[in-house]
């Protein structure tokens, strides 16, 4: 299967706008949208699945998801009414994307999310939406129609990475766009997916990636940089896998809201100027066209079906990404991938 590109949106413009930017998007190539979902995030997200519900009507064949939904945020019946919504207005398009809840978690005042709970919702979701029954604390629920909503889990540590192996239609890896990070993870998904009798094969395997565009290299660091931060303050294993200088860093509370959804990019680049250069060129993707395609021929290798571009931006739409994906990355891709074969 050759890999594919998919590009995150916030739910930050109005609803239609977001919908012409993701028919844009599918004019230049793009298999997938992705939303995200922490709605009044710094007072200026809104409701992802209203937003997706404008692309499905926006567009014919582009793939719509959530990155991510979580147990927190919604309730579990709201969860699986507006995935049996978006699935019948998009035709079969919709992919629900969940996770265990970071920023969504700490906006209701709770701590990080626990595999255990989303492991209990995975379940309950993929069995509700495929078999039309299911339980979940303690109470029934039904669904008099079946859905085919594949359900894809955000994994970053090795137990929920093993995890989606094993229960997951898909899986949305945040390791990096790093080889050693993303081998380590797809040993973990194998292993996952071999207790579970499945093969490999069966997931459909994205990975997120922390993107900068610029024509100057230390400038497109420097943007990039406080996205990288998530690895030193949540995922520090990473950096050991990818063999890159880091520990465990405190998170910097400071930066408005947080510091991977900063509002003040420059703010964010202050609180991360810690971070070497060389850890970021290594785990995000950044630089020339020919080195994008070049670190996306390297995962497609690795075994990545799909590629979801996060850019430095949480509250504009990735108007700079899409551009430069039109007119020089998705041209180069698919010419080097047709070379391939």
């Amino acid at each position: 299967m050759a890999l594919t590109l998919g590009i995150r949106f916030p739910p930050i413009q109005n609803p239609a706008e977001i919908g012409e930017a993701a028919a844009q998007c599918e004019r230049a190539g793009f298999d997938a949208v992705w939303m995200t979902d922490t709605p009044l995030l710094a007072g200026r997200w809104g409701d992802p699945y209203v937003c997706l519900a404008l692309v499905a009507a926006r567009t014919k064949q582009l793939r719509l998801g959530t990155a991510v939904t979580n147990p927190y945020m919604r309730h579990f019946p709201a969860v699986a009414g507006a995935c049996a919504s978006l699935h019948d207005l998009s035709g079969g398009r919709f992919i629900l994307g969940l996770g265990a809840g970071a920023s969504a978690a700490r906006e209701l005042g709770f701590p990080l999310g626990k595999l255990g709970r989303l492991r209990e919702f995975t379940r309950a979701l993929r069995c509700l939406l495929r078999e039309g029954a299911c339980e979940i604390d303690g109470r029934p629920k039904e669904l008099a129609q079946p859905r085919d909503v594949p359900v894809y889990v955000a994994a970053m540590g090795p137990n929920t990475i093993e995890f989606a192996g094993a229960e997951g239609d898909g899986v949305i890896l945040q390791v990096g766009a790093n080889r050693k990070t993303l081998a380590w993870a797809m040993d973990l998904l194998r292993t996952g997916a071999e207790k579970a009798g499945r093969d490999v094969s069966e997931i459909d395997i994205v990975v997120s990636a922390q993107c900068a565009v610029d024509q100057d290299r230390k400038t497109a660091i420097r943007r990039v940089r406080h996205l990288i931060g998530i690895y030193f303050y949540l995922a520090p294993h990473i950096l050991k896998i990818a063999g890159l200088p880091g520990k465990r860093t405190p998170v910097n509370t400071s930066v408005y809201p947080d510091l991977t959804h900063a509002l003040d990019l420059d703010e964010a680049a202050r609180a991360t100027e810690f971070i070497p250069d060389e850890v970021v060129e290594s785990l995000g993707l950044i630089g020339s066209p020919d080195e994008w395609v070049d670190q996306l021929l390297m995962m497609e290798d690795v075994g990545v079906n799909h590629v979801q571009l996060r850019g430095p931006e949480s509250f504009s739409l990735p108007a700079i990404e899409i551009d430069f994906c039109r007119d020089e990355i998705i041209p180069r891709l698919l010419k080097a991938q047709r070379g391939a074969r």
